[in-house]
């Protein structure tokens, strides 16, 4: 049997925006080709991601960047929100080996009358002229990578890079959050 896989985010943006303390999940669910109802749901946790320390970890790439411009806005699907591409320019390498120039991608939700909504501190949408600490993980779909954290450090640069330096210093290898489980879950038909 042909089955379709439809994606949901049971929690908008909670697979990178959350921050407080509690579970992360992803969750899909299988439907069969048609109008069934589905037949499968998979959850999958996401790695810890409360301290910056767990998120030093588990970032590929982390930089002091500037924003040079957003590069587009890509609206991927039907759930809230898309993904913002920005052109950013390191400053300075905090962990890995960043080539000069990136160009990489954030989940972001649109505000009502333009811009993005700022719902993290740690997960700020990229502003053209402005300097954050980004933390990247691979993905080619959108240049150089994919933003895992991104923080303000337009105020005091020097204290952000510090910040990050010692969180780099004491990562922590990825690891499963521990409120949370992955699941498979094999749907009963209706009837």
């Amino acid at each position: 049997m042909k089955h379709k896989r439809t994606s949901l985010t049971i929690v908008a943006a909670a697979v990178v925006l959350t921050t407080t303390a509690g579970a992360a999940w992803y969750t899909t669910l299988d439907t069969p080709a048609g109008d069934g109802p589905p037949t499968v749901a998979h959850g999958l946790c996401l790695p810890a991601t409360d301290t910056d320390e767990d998120r030093a970890g588990y970032a590929r790439t982390i930089a002091l960047v500037t924003v040079d411009r957003s590069v587009e806005y890509r609206e991927e699907s039907a759930d809230p929100g898309g993904a913002l591409v920005s052109a950013v320019t390191v400053a300075a390498p905090l962990k890995g080996a960043p080539p000069k120039q990136m160009t990489i991608g954030q989940s972001v939700l649109r505000e009502v009358g333009g811009g993005y909504a700022r719902t993290k501190a740690t997960y700020l949408p990229l502003e053209p002229g402005h300097q954050y600490v980004v933390g990247i993980v691979p993905d080619s779909e959108y240049g150089d990578g994919w933003v895992w954290f991104a923080t303000a450090a337009d105020t005091d640069p020097a204290a952000a890079t510090a910040r990050w330096t010692r969180a780099v210093d004491r990562q922590i290898a990825p690891h499963p959050d521990p409120a949370c489980t992955d699941v498979i879950v094999t749907l009963a038909p209706a009837g």
